[in-house]
Formats: structure tokens, C-alpha cells, sequence
């Protein structure tokens, strides 16, 4: 429920404005509608988004708000959250909007002696914020961003913003006659949301066939070895594929993909991204850790094969979206 006095007016708000973002690359993407909402809501004041270290990188390429790195989370000498609300009461901050639903960054704009706290009453956090909303779990990701900065000041906007993000140039990326396709399925590391490397390869290999393509295989450090043996299994068969696996920080994969004329990806975060870029993208959506409703980018230039078969297995879920779905979306998505 919202309180009783939970319109908030700019001229309330003296200083600038704390953008608390989640600690996962998707739902950092998707806060990126509801910092657009918040710049237009307080075109003076300045915006600062509050992230974990590893997600810095990308936003400081943004000139409508600046950064502060939550540094309890740095690998090399990570602070106590006393140290970290000093910090925060030392930047004149007037709101901050409190995006992840956790205990403890409620607290810490508690401890920052912040004067507004917007923010879902979820996990004990009610007493610590000023402005609270009850979190509709049916809701999807981007409205739930959205509707904290909107609720919250008397509903002044009716849509919510494509999302966006930053590019440069990239240098991982020889741009040809024949089509990019970027090709990110995740590792072992993601258990039942990764597609099997021989199913891809059937898939990859039909595409191959049809088109003149160019395959461009993501992923991290814990996934190079199963794009490895993808890639090493289509230059086998004379298919074109260049591993940028284990090769990209998170910005350098941002401009990888950007210069991409389609991306097959598993849901994720590099999904999204495309989502935000405007790159035509096939999802393959098997068992995730949300249900799909709630997370499908809200773009029209894609196709999402989700897994509806009869599998009581979960780790078989994804394996009801065959290669021919995948080649058949592809080539739709490239060809029509």
C-alpha cells in the first residue's frame, strides 16, 4: 500500500537525486527507461546512479547522470556499509530511489540520512523508507522501474521508455558484406537456461547454409570453454565464427553487439542489451529465473521461442526449442 502523503513534488527536493541500481547486467539495462523518467521528472538537478564495480564502466559513458561505485563490493578492498553511507552523506543527496529490493541498500540510505527514500516494502525494509509501494510480483520488470518514480510523484507519465544504452565503435568487429550474427547460449554456469552446444551447432550450421553469415560466439571467462568447442566445431565445417568469449569487459561486448545484424541468445543479460540497442534478436526462453511475462524486452524486432512442450525434466525444458526453430526465426527475422 502507499502511504497517505506519498506525492512527492521537484520542489521538494533539494540536491541531487540516488538512482540505487540491482546488481545484475538485465535489470541494470532495464532501469535505464526509468532513469530517463527521472531526468525529465528533475531536468536540474543532478543524477547519480549508485552501482556495483563491475557495471560502472557502462554507465559512466552517460552524460545525464554521473556514477558512485558501491565499493563494500570491491574485489580488492571493499568497505564497510558505515564507510560507504559517509560517503553517500557527503554528495548532497536530496532523494534516492532505492531500484533494488534488498535490506540492506534500504539501510544504507537510511545511515546516508537521506531525506526522501522511495522504494517497494519488501524484505523488512518499510520503516527505513519514506515513500513505499507494494510490489505487484505480476508486474513486469519495466513497470516496476518505472512505476517507483511515477507512483510516487502523481502518476505524471502514461508510457514507459524504450531502453537505451551507449556504444562506441568496435574494435572486436570487421564489418563485411556477409551478415553478423552474434551468438550468446551461456555455459554450464546457467544451468537450465543454457542451450546444449550440438543442438547449436545444427541450428548454426542450417543458418550457415541459407546465408552468408559470419558468427560472433559471446560469453564470459566461466563460458569459454563451451563457446570454444562451438566455435571450434563450425570452422570444422568451414563456417565462419570468431570467439569473442572470455575476450570483452562488459562495454567492449555492449559495442560487439551493436555491430551485430541479429543476436541468438538464451534470456539474459546480454538480451537485454540488445533489446536496448535496437538489435533484431531470437530469445531462446527455456526454465528462467523469472517467468518470461515479467522480463520479454518491449521491442518489436524480435523472436522469442519459449518452451511449451510437456517435459517434466527441467534440464530437457530448452531442448524443445529444435535448430529448425531457431534457423527458421533467424532467417524470418534477416530475410523478411
Amino acid at each position: 500500500m502507499k502511504e497517505k502523503n506519498t506525492t512527492i513534488t521537484a520542489s521538494q527536493i533539494i540536491g541531487d537525486i540516488l538512482v540505487v541500481l540491482p546488481k545484475f547486467i538485465g535489470d541494470a539495462v532495464n532501469c535505464t527507461s526509468a532513469l530517463q523518467l527521472i531526468k525529465k521528472q528533475y531536468p536540474t538537478n543532478s543524477i547519480i546512479v549508485f552501482v556495483r564495480p563491475y557495471l560502472a564502466e557502462m554507465f559512466k559513458r552517460e552524460t545525464d547522470y554521473s556514477v558512485i561505485v558501491d565499493e563494500r563490493f570491491d574485489n580488492k578492498k571493499p568497505i564497510s556499509m558505515w564507510a560507504q553511507a559517509k560517503i553517500l552523506k557527503n554528495a548532497n543527496i536530496g532523494l534516492a530511489v532505492i531500484i533494488r529490493n534488498s535490506l540492506s541498500e534500504a539501510m544504507l540510505c537510511f545511515l546516508a540520512n537521506i531525506k526522501y527514500r522511495i522504494g517497494y516494502a519488501k524484505n523488512g525494509r518499510s520503516p527505513l523508507l519514506t515513500h513505499k509501494l507494494k510490489l505487484d510480483e505480476n508486474h513486469h520488470y519495466l513497470f516496476r522501474y518505472c512505476r517507483l518514480i511515477n507512483e510516487t510523484h502523481g502518476n505524471p507519465f502514461s508510457s514507459i521508455p524504450k531502453t537505451k544504452l551507449i556504444t562506441k565503435p568496435s574494435l572486436l568487429v570487421s564489418k563485411q558484406s556477409e551478415k553478423a550474427i552474434g551468438v550468446y547460449l551461456g555455459g554450464q554456469n546457467k544451468g537450465f537456461r543454457h542451450y546444449p552446444t550440438s543442438l547449436a551447432l545444427t541450428a548454426l550450421s542450417d543458418i550457415a547454409k541459407q546465408l552468408d553469415c559470419h558468427f560472433y560466439i559471446f560469453g564470459d571467462n566461466s563460458e569459454l570453454a563451451d563457446a570454444q568447442q562451438l566455435q571450434t566445431q563450425l570452422n570444422q565445417q568451414q563456417i565462419n565464427a570468431t570467439l569473442l568469449a572470455g575476450k570483452t569487459s562488459i562495454v567492449t561486448m555492449i559495442d560487439a553487439i551493436a555491430q551485430m545484424d541479429l543476436f541468438v541468445t538464451i534470456d539474459s543479460g546480454p538480451m537485454h542489451i540488445a533489446a536496448a540497442l535496437g538489435v533484431p534478436f531470437v530469445a531462446l526462453v527455456g526454465l528462467g529465473t523469472s517467468p518470461w511475462s515479467i522480463v520479454a524486452p518491449k521491442v518489436n524486432n524480435s523472436i522469442a521461442l519459449v518452451a511449451n512442450g510437456d517435459q517434466l525434466l527441467e534440464s530437457d525444458i530448452i531442448k524443445e526449442i529444435t535448430p529448425t526453430n531457431i534457423s527458421d526465426a533467424v532467417l524470418t527475422l534477416l530475410l523478411d
